[in-house]
């Protein structure tokens, strides 16, 4: 009796290149496909050059709807999702362009920057100096007797170190992780927003001066708010007090981290 061969079944999937920076969504893409279909492409070169075909037409249509329509610029951020159909008996992969879903989170231009810092210099700067004017020279000698009665933790102030906020993925339990960069862009860590019970928990991990700190609480708001304005995440981890940690704690924690993005 002459033995029957199972034709391959048709593969039904779907896209997520998680939140990637614009200049790096069709080389996410372009790798995601593949690695879904390395069963067919390891065994075919025929399937490889479909898979790049196909990743290519994509790829195309996704720069004039993000590149020329949108007008990203270096620092945005996009999520692309998308189903597609692949049937290996014919060697065609179609994309299901219905299901396209594209998440767009616009960087702020250094001129709105620049009009927000020159606006609130000349509406609180002297406000500001007169609440840190030098304590006169009497108030400041007992100040310093009582410091050295209580013993102060040392700690830093997030609002004012951390210059920005940039969304860098998204983890296996639907959180996200955002890099923090100082008012320079030199890195100071990350923080995760994710979701714990019916709120968020914000856990902040920051490198600075040679000292290690984290920042751990919840949120009542949704991530997509913060994900649409990440100085909205800014605002809220600046009202939870860092506490020091080891710098081996605080790396360990940083590479897990990075280790849970999808």
């Amino acid at each position: 009796m002459e033995e029957t061969v199972r034709e391959p079944e048709v593969i039904e999937n779907e896209i997520n290149t998680g939140i990637v920076i614009t200049g790096a969504y069709a080389d996410k893409l372009r790798r995601t496909l593949f690695a879904q279909l390395s069963k067919y492409i390891r065994k075919s070169k025929e399937h490889a050059r479909e898979a790049a075909r196909a990743s290519g037409e994509l790829n195309k249509l996704l720069y004039i709807i993000i590149v020329e329509n949108l007008k990203s610029d270096k620092g945005d951020a996009v999520r692309i999702r998308i189903k597609y159909r692949f049937d290996p008996r014919v060697n065609r992969i179609d994309w299901d362009y219905d299901t396209l879903r594209i998440e767009f989170f616009k960087r702020q231009s250094d001129e709105e920057v620049n009009n927000i810092v020159k606006k609130t210099l000349e509406t609180r700067l002297d406000e500001i100096k007169r609440e840190f004017t030098p304590i006169p020279r009497e108030e400041a000698k007992a100040e310093s007797t009582r410091e050295t009665i209580v013993e102060r933790v040392e700690s830093i102030n997030l609002y004012e170190l951390i210059g920005s906020v940039v969304p860098i993925g998204e983890t296996s339990i639907g959180g996200v992780v955002f890099k923090l960069s100082d008012r320079r862009g030199e890195e100071l860590g990350i923080v995760s927003v994710e979701p714990g019970g019916d709120t968020l928990i914000i856990d902040a991990i920051v490198i600075y001066g040679g000292r290690a700190y984290r920042a751990y609480g919840r949120s009542n708001k949704d991530k997509n708010v913060y994900l649409s304005n990440p100085n909205e995440l800014l605002k809220d981890l600046s009202n939870i007090k860092p506490l020091p940690i080891t710098s081996e704690v605080a790396e360990k924690m940083i590479s897990q981290k990075m280790g849970e993005l999808t």
